[in-house]
């Protein structure tokens, strides 16, 4: 599950970076609640490649959250990648430049 961002994000160093492929990692939890965790890379060729996340580099932007989640019953990858991307909203990205990729 992952998502293209191409928000201008500014790096703990200063460096802009125009875009990123964000890896999600979900866990449902078993009060009702799901983790969603970030892990940033430049670009989906270097994940591909195998190259360290770059999250840390990053303030706040991509700390893990907790949220509520649907019905179990509900849940789906495509749903997960929704609010992964709400929260990014929420923490000043522009929806217009995230864009849902590999839900698998």
């Amino acid at each position: 599950m992952a998502i293209n961002n191409t928000n201008t994000v500014t790096t703990l160093a200063g460096v802009d970076s125009t875009s990123s492929y964000i890896r999600i990692e979900a866990k449902l939890l078993p009060n009702g609640r799901a983790s969603i965790k970030y892990f940033v890379y430049p670009s989906k060729a270097e994940y591909t490649a195998g190259a360290s996340p770059v999250t840390h580099a990053y303030d706040e932007i991509y700390n893990r959250f907790l949220t509520e989640v649907l019905l179990p019953s509900e849940i789906t990858i495509d749903n997960l990648h929704d609010l992964a991307i709400a929260e990014l909203v929420a923490r000043g990205m522009d929806n217009t430049k995230l864009a849902k990729v590999d839900l698998v």
